[in-house]
C-alpha cells in the first residue's frame, strides 16, 4: 500500500515531468521552444514546485549572490550571514535525525558527507547545487541541504511569535469554555439541552516544528499559508451520531464561524455514504481507512498594538516635561500606530471522529505512526535523488 501512497505523492510533486505525447501527434514550435529551456525557467511556465528542481543555474559566486538578494537575503549584511548559517545547522541536523536513517527495514540509510556540514559558505552550495553533474553525490546532497534550508525558512514564517499564548487563548478558549465532565465522569461538549458526549477532547496549542517543515517539504505548493493545522481541536466522541451532534453544536453555538470557514478545507470520510470520493486529494499519506470530520476556520485575532500603548506613554510624559525634538519624533511615530488594536487571521483545525476510528490512529495503517513512515519516505523521495537512495 505504500507503494500506492508513494506514486501518488510523486506524481503532485514532480508535475514538471513531461506529458507522454499522443501517438501520432508531432511536437509543435511552441513545444520544442518549451522543451529547449532551462528547468529553472520552466518553474514559472509551469508553477511547479521550486524543491523539485535538480539544480540550479548560477555559474558565479556572484550570480549566487545576486539570487540571495532576489530571495531576500544580503550576503553582505553579517547579521544575516549568521542567519543563514543558523537555518543551515538547523537543514544538516534535521536531514541527520529524520531523514538519513531508514524509515524501514529495506530503505537505505544515509551519511551526510562532512563537506556539506561547513555553514561559512553559502554561495558554495549554490554553485554547487548548480553543477552540471546531477549525478555527483556532493552536487546531491548540496541540493538536498538547500531543499531543507527553503522549507526551515519558510517554517520560520509559520511561527506565531510573540503573541503564541494569546492567539492560542482566543481560538481555543471558545472550546475549552463550552467542555466540562459530570459528577459521573462523563466529557460533554456543552452545558445546554444540547450538550454532546465526548470520549475525549485534545487542544493542539502548536505544531511541532519537525512537523512543520516535513508538512513544506512534501506538500506541492510549499506554502507558510498551507500549513493550517498549527492549533487545533480534536474531539472523539462514542459513535458516529455524536459526531455529527458536535458539528451542529459547533454551528449552532458559533464556536467556529461559517463565514471564516476555508474554501477546500472540509474533508468528511465519516458520514459520508461516498466516502471514497471525499478524501482530501492533498494528503497521499493518510491511510484511506481512517475516516472523520475535518475542516480548517479562522479567527479574527485581536491584539494590543504595543506601539500604540508606548506612544500613549510616551505622549503623557511629554505632556508633563516638553521636549521640541522628542514632540516631532513622537508625532512621526503616533502616525505609524493611529490604531489601538493589531487584528488578522488565524487558522486552526477541527476534527471529529468517533471512538472506533480513533482506536485506528493507535494501531495499524491509520496509526500516527505508519501516516508518520509513509510521510518520511516521499520526503526522503522528494529531497534526495534516486541515486542517493539507491533505486
Amino acid at each position: 500500500m505504500i507503494e500506492k501512497y508513494l506514486e501518488i505523492h510523486r506524481r503532485k510533486v514532480r508535475g514538471h515531468e513531461s506529458v507522454p505525447m499522443r501517438q501520432g501527434m508531432q511536437p509543435t514550435r511552441n513545444a520544442s521552444m518549451i522543451a529547449g529551456l532551462e528547468p529553472v525557467e520552466r518553474v514559472f511556465l509551469e508553477g511547479t514546485s521550486p524543491v523539485s528542481l535538480g539544480h540550479l543555474t548560477l555559474r558565479t559566486v556572484e550570480e549566487a549572490n545576486e539570487f540571495l538578494r532576489s530571495y531576500g537575503i544580503d550576503p553582505e549584511c553579517p547579521v544575516e550571514r549568521l542567519k543563514m548559517e543558523e537555518v543551515h545547522r538547523e537543514a544538516v541536523d534535521f536531514l541527520r535525525r529524520l531523514l538519513c536513517p531508514a524509515p524501514r527495514t529495506c530503505d537505505a540509510t544515509l551519511t551526510v558527507p562532512p563537506e556539506v556540514e561547513d555553514p561559512s559558505n553559502i554561495t558554495r552550495f549554490l554553485t554547487g547545487a548548480s553543477s552540471l553533474s546531477q549525478h555527483h553525490p556532493l552536487q546531491a546532497w548540496a541540493c538536498a541541504v538547500l531543499r531543507v534550508m527553503h522549507a526551515i525558512t519558510y517554517a520560520n514564517q509559520v511561527s506565531v511569535g510573540p503573541h503564541s499564548v494569546q492567539i492560542r487563548r482566543q481560538i481555543l478558549d471558545r472550546f475549552r469554555s463550552r467542555v466540562h465532565t459530570d459528577e459521573n465522569g462523563q466529557l460533554w461538549l456543552g452545558r445546554e439541552w444540547d450538550a454532546v458526549a465526548l470520549c475525549s477532547i485534545q487542544y493542539r496549542e502548536e505544531k511541532a516544528r519537525d512537523s512543520v517543515i516535513l508538512k513544506l517539504l512534501h506538500k506541492p505548493d510549499n506554502l507558510p499559508q498551507s500549513v493550517h493545522d498549527r492549533v487545533g481541536v480534536r474531539m472523539v466522541t462514542p459513535t458516529k451520531r455524536e459526531a455529527l451532534e458536535v458539528l451542529q453544536y459547533i454551528t449552532r453555538h458559533h464556536l467556529a464561524n461559517v463565514a471564516h470557514l476555508t474554501p477546500g478545507r472540509s474533508r468528511n470520510t465519516l458520514l459520508s455514504e461516498d466516502w471514497e470520493k471525499s478524501v482530501e486529494p492533498g494528503n497521499p499519506h493518510s491511510s484511506p481507512d481512517f475516516r472523520s470530520i475535518q475542516f480548517t476556520c479562522r479567527q479574527l485575532i485581536r491584539l494590543d498594538n504595543p506601539m500604540y500603548l508606548a506612544t500613549r506613554k510616551m505622549r503623557k510624559a511629554l505632556q508633563e516635561s516638553p521636549c521640541p525634538d522628542l514632540e516631532a519624533a513622537l508625532t512621526e511615530l503616533e502616525g505609524h500606530a493611529a490604531q489601538p488594536y493589531i487584528r488578522f487571521l488565524f487558522p486552526y483545525e477541527i476534527q471529529i471522529l468517533d471512538q472506533e476510528n480513533d482506536l485506528k490512529c493507535q494501531v495499524g495503517e491509520s496509526s500516527h505512526s505508519s501516516y508518520r513512515q509513509r510521510q518520511l519516505r516521499a520526503v526522503r523521495h522528494r529531497v534526495f535523488p534516486a541515486g542517493l537512495l539507491g533505486r
